[in-house]
């Protein structure tokens, strides 16, 4: 060959020359330098591995989470006995405290019945007499008889002007004998401050 030998192109043909029940398919695999194949396997293995991540991290959430409730259980286990005491010295205190306001209410109650029948009594004019008293919380339904028509206004008048009454009503009056005279049944309601008989109230 002049000029030195020539390179020579050919293309390598292979040819099965097995019968065709013994021949066999070459597989195919192309395909798993597909670019779409590789990026999407890529992604598949982010995820799996970012679903992973996310996994461990709430499983070391979870179990510390764990652990500082069973720490918190053992400190409020070692204050039971304190706890307890407290709750004990509120019980206590909360019945000293019932024991005294019974206390406060009965003092107030004997300060304001003085006070009230005081009242009553001062205002009383000379021919007109109590009967009957009863009372409803802050009301009084007095029941009184009086030889003189002219008294019952007077009481009325006199009750109002005392600091512990705020109000006067007069609900019942009847003409009746009074041993053997003529006279008069009348009831009155009469309201009181409440604050009647505390440090701070009225007198």
């Amino acid at each position: 060959m002049a000029g030195g030998l020539q390179k020579l192109d050919f293309e390598l043909i292979e040819i099965n020359m097995l019968p065709t029940e013994y021949r066999q398919k070459k597989a195919d695999l192309s395909w798993l330098s597909d670019m779409r194949v590789v990026w999407s396997t890529f992604a598949v293995i982010c995820v799996a591995l970012i679903l992973l991540l996310l996994h461990h991290h709430t499983v070391e959430t979870a179990n510390e989470l764990k652990r500082e409730i069973a720490q918190t259980k053992e400190e409020v286990e070692k204050e039971r006995p304190f706890l307890e005491e407290i709750n004990k010295l509120e019980r206590e205190l909360k019945g000293i405290e019932q024991k005294k306001n019974a206390l406060r209410s009965i003092q107030v109650s004997r300060k304001r019945w003085v006070v009230l029948f005081d009242n009553l009594s001062t205002a009383l004019p000379p021919n007109t007499w109590v009967t009957s008293i009863t009372q409803n919380e802050g009301l009084l339904n007095i029941s009184c008889s009086t030889w003189s028509f002219s008294e019952i206004a007077l009481y009325m008048l006199k009750l109002e002007q005392k600091e512990s009454i705020t109000s006067v009503a007069l609900t019942n009056i009847n003409a009746s004998k009074i041993n053997g005279e003529d006279g008069y049944n009348f009831t009155l309601n009469v309201s009181f401050d409440i604050n009647l008989g505390l440090e701070t109230g009225v007198r």
